[in-house]
């Protein structure tokens, strides 16, 4: 149940936060209105003889109207023998591309393009983000999930929650009032259970990790009773902590690291104790983080569009149980992201081999498979995990961490590797798709991160066969949402004369 390796540099992490503290200026308030939207298309005839002192004549605008649905005015010639008209009205990219198809019917339209308004692109001020390679546009980081290009069309609605399915989480300062509240799940608490919630109380409203620190002692006793699999002697992992950070850190802030969605909430939900945790738990934390109905649970306040479950078992593949979970979750609209496992083997448990699941396998700095990473024809597609070969070594996944080695200590931020950081890049982004529309179900999302994923580098060890449809593209897939989102102009209404004014006027 322990499906993550790490490697943790919180000193060093804290030293690289100050060295690379730089500030970027955030687009101006008009950003939000004017973005993905135009009232003016770019278009090339064939015939390069045509406008360029007069302008259009007004058969021709004519002519284009009528192919293009809508009336069309003259604005100016431009460079390149290219034209500017303008719309009738400010429409939506997806509005004015149906427009573009429609005029390049035209024989004499060698193509046409909506006139688009670029911004500075929106990049966080958080001074640990320049270490965060695994945001960055690929011509920046080759192996990064190129978020910048969908911050510029949402920064994540404010009314959809993503649940973290994990150890816990603690009130770390970078996640301060980015959560809901949320529930441990964890219902063994006795001494010498195998499984603990190691919190004195069981199942309760509380979802803070106390830490899953194993001692030589336990570990000693655990090897007598034949159980030592994952409860080796370690420190406290905080792996719901680092999760929920790279999710939905609080991002702009000037302060520590930027999360991938900056205006969701994470539902932290408590499944993983010392030893990792019982598949009765889990099971009844998926359906509550989706809004369903637990015995003996109060309803969840605030259903969750995401689920992320950086976790997993054996290699049996997929249960009847999970399977019978995650179609409920998915029929309640909600999206089950998972990690696809840390054995270097194929990727066959529950729940990443599950039917309805967005399996993730991890790559590393260079888009390659990271060396640890499950992989196989279950594997919906890949994203950052991290591969670091010394607790200095920057190449790991930076997010929300904490100094403590058995119980709580100060707040930190730390350097981890493991399929588990690949999946909240997922599931953040896809709380992006759908804050950019929120109609999309599970099987929309799905084959859009899919066909939208960016293939693998030239020199990567990733291929289809073995770690998906590719690398994860934010903007890509944020941009594909958003698109669908959007309805074309009315089917059948063409250009009237009578309503178009001055339509023809050449200026």
């Amino acid at each position: 149940m322990d499906k993550y390796n790490r490697w943790l540099s919180g000193g060093l992490a804290v030293c690289l936060l100050l060295a690379a503290a730089t500030l970027f200026a955030a687009p101006t308030a008009l950003t939000p209105k004017l973005a993905n939207t135009t009232e003016r298309l770019i278009i090339k005839l064939r015939d390069q003889s045509i406008g360029h002192a007069q302008g259009l004549s007004a058969d021709r605008l004519r002519t284009l109207s009528v192919k293009a649905g809508v009336s069309l005015a003259y604005q100016r010639a431009m460079g390149g023998n290219l034209q500017l008209l303008k719309l009738p009205r400010r429409m939506s990219l997806a509005e004015a591309k149906t427009v573009t198809r429609r005029l390049q019917a035209d024989s004499g339209v060698e193509y046409a393009e909506p006139d688009q308004i670029k911004f500075p692109r929106l990049v966080p001020n958080d001074n640990g983000y320049p270490s965060q390679w695994h945001y960055k546009a690929p011509t920046e980081e080759i192996g990064g999930t190129n978020l910048p290009g969908a911050w510029d069309i949402t920064t994540g609605s404010a009314g959809l929650t993503v649940a973290v399915i994990d150890s816990g989480i603690l009130p770390h300062a970078d996640l301060a009032g980015r959560t809901v509240p949320g529930y441990d799940f964890i219902a063994e608490d006795a001494p010498g259970v195998f499984l603990s919630a190691n919190d004195g109380n069981g199942r309760d409203a509380d979802p803070s990790d106390p830490g899953n620190w194993i001692s030589l002692e336990e570990a000693v006793g655990i090897a007598a009773g034949g159980l030592f699999f994952g409860c080796e002697v370690r420190d406290s992992s905080w792996h719901g902590t680092h999760v929920a950070g790279t999710v939905a850190a609080a991002t702009n802030n000037i302060t520590g690291v930027a999360g991938v969605n900056w205006g969701s909430k994470v539902l932290p939900v408590r499944v993983l104790g010392k030893c990792g945790g019982y598949d009765s738990d889990i099971l009844d934390a998926m359906r509550w983080a989706a809004g369903l109905s637990v015995p003996g649970i109060p309803n969840n306040a605030n259903p969750a569009k995401v689920l992320n479950m950086s976790l997993g078992g054996d290699s049996g593949g997929c249960s009847l149980a999970y399977q019978d979970a995650i179609n409920q979750v998915n029929a309640a609209g909600a999206v089950v992201v998972a990690a696809a496992g840390n054995g270097n083997t194929v990727s066959n448990s529950s729940p990443d081999s599950c039917n309805g699941v967005i399996n993730v396998a991890a790559t590393n700095r260079l888009g390659g498979k990271a060396s640890y990473s499950n992989f196989g024809d279950k594997v919906t597609l890949s994203a950052p995990g991290g591969e670091a070969f010394s607790t200095s070594d920057p190449n790991g996944v930076l997010s929300t961490y904490n100094t403590g080695t058995t119980t709580p200590g100060a707040d930190t931020y730390g350097y981890l590797q493991g399929s588990s950081f690949a999946a909240p890049h997922v599931a953040g982004i896809v709380s992006l798709m759908l804050s950019a529309n929120p109609n999309l179900n599970p099987a929309q999302v799905r084959s859009i991160l899919q066909s939208t994923a960016r293939i693998f580098p030239p020199a990567s060890t990733c291929n289809t066969s073995l770690c998906g449809a590719g690398i994860v593209n934010a903007a890509a897939a944020v941009a594909q949402a958003r698109d669908l989102a959007s309805p074309g102009p009315q089917t059948g209404w063409w250009w009237n004369p009578g309503e178009s004014g001055r339509g023809f006027t050449i200026e």
